[in-house]
This record gives C-alpha cells, sequence and structure tokens, in this order.
C-alpha cells in the first residue's frame, strides 16, 4: 500500500511538472512582439503625384487598428510560427490573415506581405 502511495504521488507530481510549462511565454517572444508596438506608415504611390498611405497601430495589449485611405479595421495581433496573425470583424464575421512580415532598418521598417512600413 505504501508503495502504491509513493507510486501515485510520484506520477502525480511527474503531471504537473510537465503542465507547468504549457503557458509560459518566452523572452524572445515577448520582444518581438513588442517591436510592433507603435505606428507604421506605408506611402502607397499612386503614379499620379498623389501619394496614399495605408496605417497600422499596434498596441502592447495585443490591438491593432489599420487605415487605409479612411477606412479603419481593428483586431488584434500575435506571432504564430514566425509569422503576423491578425484577427478582425468585418461585416459581422471574424476573419483571420496571416502575414509575412521582416523588420530592417534597426526595427525602423516593417516589412508585411511585401509593403514596407516605416515607423513614426
Amino acid at each position: 500500500m505504501k508503495k502504491q502511495i509513493i507510486l501515485f504521488f510520484l506520477v502525480l507530481v511527474l503531471m504537473v511538472g510537465s503542465l507547468s510549462g504549457c503557458n509560459r511565454i518566452s523572452p524572445s517572444y515577448t520582444t518581438e512582439k513588442n517591436k510592433f508596438v507603435g505606428t507604421w506608415t506605408y506611402l502607397v504611390p499612386s503614379g499620379n503625384d498623389s501619394n496614399y498611405s495605408f496605417t497600422y497601430y499596434f498596441c502592447s495589449n495585443g490591438t491593432f487598428s489599420f487605415n487605409k485611405t479612411g477606412l479603419i479595421t481593428n483586431g488584434t495581433f500575435d506571432l504564430i510560427d514566425g509569422n503576423l496573425f491578425l484577427t478582425y470583424n468585418a461585416n459581422g464575421t471574424k476573419q483571420y490573415v496571416n502575414c509575412s512580415y521582416v523588420f530592417s532598418e534597426n526595427n525602423t521598417t516593417l516589412t508585411i506581405n511585401g509593403a514596407p512600413y516605416t515607423k513614426q
């Protein structure tokens, strides 16, 4: 009986120990996500001497706003498998967008799906 109790507690400790690391966020994830925080603008050349811009506003709480010539989209962002993952509602339907991204120029340029955004 004593061996069964010891075995039970040993298994219990191993289970709790293996599950306790599931909710940890790595420091590199936090550092990378914090690079997004701020205002990022992409100046779109129109070819007619009049430019317009797209602007992302990324907040430290994981939310974002996207302004595309007056059309504003709000949602949440996360980093999943090395990509920028955006979630937002469009006409009452939840939308998900998986974007490639690269930081350059000492983290002052953020290229999202090939479009270079400059930190403001």
